[in-house]
């Protein structure tokens, strides 16, 4: 924690050549999330749309996402306008907005299990944090699986009154849309890429941070630490935005 008053010292004490890895890194995040939202937009008979407008898309979700205490819903609320904007009904919009970020978050969740078990097979950080992530994931995915499994899915993502019931619907809708997606082959392949590249992205940025100054904690432990701090954000404490994350993350990172 510089503050801003430092801050300018702060950075000068840095090695240079980690702080552009910190850069180019951010860099790759905006080209994965700009490659998903263009790919979940095209596949299964979508508008094609060049990358000026799903770029001006992923800038100001992310902005939002920064600048309002409830960021979360801000960002998804500009992604969800931009694709009503291009032609989609209101449900499939929905369940778009919500499968394309489940896919993100499917790709950050077999990146967090796998290092939870690398981290536990090497004794790189304790039973508290990696537990989670060998329960947690294959459990979600289990049920994922089980939901849009074909000879009930349809049942799942009918129409139906109530809130709680119409919430479930689109969230089954999002899932079956990522199992079909993935399950296109080479029309799906992009979309798992691209998200792949988001996340790898948003940790070269970490890495390059910290051997900036002089850290250099293992990848395993790394990956660990930055998908628990991330996964923080989920609880909700108002007025924070991502300032939650940073300080899970530190947190994670010291453990």
């Amino acid at each position: 924690a510089a503050g801003f008053a430092a801050l300018e010292e702060t950075l000068r004490s840095g090695d240079p050549a980690w702080l552009l890895v910190c850069a180019a890194g951010q860099l790759l995040v905006f080209a994965g999330y700009g490659g998903v939202y263009r790919k979940a937009v095209e596949i299964e008979g979508g508008p094609r749309i060049g990358w000026a407008l799903s770029l001006r898309v992923v800038m100001a979700s992310f902005g939002l996402g920064q600048l309002v205490a409830a960021g979360g819903a801000a960002a998804l609320a500009v992604t969800y306008r931009a694709l009503r904007r291009l032609g989609f009904g209101t449900r499939d919009a929905g369940v778009r907005l919500i499968g394309l970020n489940t896919l993100v978050y499917l790709a950050f969740g077999i990146g967090g299990l796998g290092a939870a078990v690398a981290s536990l097979a090497t004794s790189s950080a304790p039973l508290a944090m990696t537990l989670p992530w060998i329960v947690a994931i294959p459990a979600m995915l289990v049920a994922a699986r089980w939901f849009t499994a074909p000879r009930r899915v349809e049942r799942w993502v009918a129409p139906a009154r109530g809130w709680f019931r119409r919430a479930l619907a689109l969230g089954v809708g999002g899932a079956w849309w990522v199992r079909r997606a993935v399950g296109a082959g080479g029309a799906g392949r992009p979309l798992v890429c691209w998200a792949v590249l988001y996340w790898i992205g948003d940790v070269a940025s970490l890495w390059g941070a910290l051997h900036a100054f002089g850290a250099e904690p293992g990848l395993a432990a790394l990956v660990l630490a930055y998908t628990t701090g991330y996964a923080a954000q989920i609880i909700p404490l108002p007025f924070v935005a991502t300032g939650g994350i940073d300080a899970a993350t530190t947190f994670a990172l010291t453990a």
